[in-house]
């Protein structure tokens, strides 16, 4: 049986490689999904956290890279930041998102 930090670590991976590569798709925000179904409470609360903390500080930069798109890629990408914030529970963002 596998360590379940290891098993976690693994997939924050898999979800940070698209974004870090500027792709923010469906099949990123499973991967974010399935991250958190966590049984494990304690583990799941540093997991939310850190979380965050990662997708705040490339959300900036992905907006950066969005500039000079199309208006329907721009929106794409906004969408798929709010979703990301709604799942990991960060409300705070989620409502000035909403608010744009």
């Amino acid at each position: 049986m596998s360590d379940p930090y290891s098993r976690v670590a693994q997939q924050i991976a898999l979800f940070r490689s698209p974004i870090n590569n500027k792709i923010f798709n469906d099949d990123s925000l499973r991967i974010l999904e399935s991250v958190l179904a966590s049984n494990d409470v304690k583990s799941l609360f540093q997991l939310r956290s850190t979380l965050k903390q990662f997708i705040r500080s490339d959300y900036l930069s992905a907006i950066r890279h969005i500039a000079a798109k199309t208006v329907d890629q721009q929106l794409s990408t906004l969408e798929f930041f709010v979703q990301a914030f709604a799942i990991i529970g960060d409300i705070e963002v989620t409502e000035i998102l909403d608010f744009i």
